[in-house]
């Protein structure tokens, strides 16, 4: 019954962490679609959709890292928990350095759009 119960929730995770990089997806195809139309600048247009799928990657790989700690929850081996620790440092070194580059990306566009404004 436990593992039943812990099983849909694991693939509940897995499938709400794939709808998350889904929609992140689907959001960047639109803001590249209406940029095409309100002809805006490409660099900045790159700039802005790498901040909004690298934040909706981020919070997927929460939500994986979540997952994975249930799933060895219900089969504590050696094995399942060394896999796990391996698991949790990848995603976790992924999200830091994703969520450094998004840092970094907004910070130069805030400094772009502030330039712009001073002039």
């Amino acid at each position: 019954m436990r593992e039943t119960i812990f099983g849909n929730v694991i693939t509940g995770l897995e499938i709400i962490g794939m709808i998350i990089i889904v929609i992140g997806i689907i959001k960047m195809l639109i803001l590249f679609t209406m940029s095409l139309f309100k002809k805006l600048k490409l660099s900045n247009l790159i700039t802005e959709i790498r901040i909004e799928l690298g934040n909706y990657l981020v919070l997927s790989l929460e939500v994986f890292i979540g997952r994975d700690i249930i799933e060895t929850l219900l089969r504590p081996t050696l094995e399942e928990i060394t896999t796990l620790a391996a698991l949790v440092l990848l995603r976790t070194v992924l999200a830091f350095f994703l969520n450094y580059e998004i840092a970094h990306l907004e910070s130069n566009e805030l400094k772009t759009l502030f330039k712009r404004k001073t002039k």
